[in-house]
């Protein structure tokens, strides 16, 4: 009988732990196109409009720029280049002042996404779905800022640091997929600032670069 008995229990267990399992299957998030999920990673292009900021030298730069890379499957997606122009060739980013800090207000800083590619995965973090930046094998991701001091030409680089991958919160909307660098997005090291900071803020908007498909994520 108590052979029965354990056998029962050993059963149930396998039942609820499959359970579990396809709850978290279920609950795993991704890209999609017109609302079917991705089978092969898809091109897509971003517009962006950054504030990054190293309070450590007291700089701070507008930045518009635009990404371009794919998505999917799943809930992976990559970050190829960042330039001056919509699918263009020029990285070196146009930006201006909002704080001059250490570089001389006379001259046009510049910004540059370092160290790409860049993964990206879509994850649940604090019951939100976030967009993890993320390493691809050549270095840390980051930016970095030159512009004109007293002393001449001078860059600022910011790093992720390590186990602190920076995120972006996903939205939604009419146009595509809206991440939003807010005060979860952990701060980076520079530097001349050192660590925590770098700061960015502001968003960048994805979209399907056919213009006719709709790019979404769940």
């Amino acid at each position: 009988m108590l052979r029965i008995q354990m056998i029962g229990l050993a059963l149930v267990a396998a039942v609820v732990m499959s359970a579990i399992a396809a709850g978290s299957a279920s609950a795993a998030h991704e890209w999609l196109i017109n609302g079917a999920a991705i089978t092969v990673a898809k091109k897509t292009h971003s517009k962006a409009l950054v504030l990054l900021e190293d309070s450590g030298s007291g700089t701070a730069v507008h930045c518009k720029g635009f990404d371009a890379g794919t998505v999917g499957p799943g809930g992976k997606d990559l970050v190829e280049s960042v330039t001056a122009e919509l699918l263009g060739t020029n990285d070196k980013i146009p930006c201006t002042f909002d704080k001059t800090g250490t570089c001389e207000s006379g001259t046009a800083p510049t910004a540059l996404a370092i160290h790409l590619p860049w993964k990206t995965e879509l994850e649940l973090i604090n019951g939100k779905v976030r967009d993890l930046i993320l390493a691809d094998g050549n270095g840390a991701p980051g930016w970095a800022v030159t512009c004109k001091t007293f002393l001449g030409s001078t860059t600022d680089t910011c790093e992720e640091e390590a186990g602190k991958p920076g995120s972006t919160a996903l939205a939604n909307v009419t146009e595509g997929v809206l991440a939003t660098f807010d005060k979860e997005t952990p701060a980076a090291k520079c530097s001349i600032g050192g660590a925590g900071s770098g700061h960015v803020s502001g968003t960048d908007l994805t979209e399907s670069p056919s213009g006719t498909e709709k790019l979404t994520f769940d």
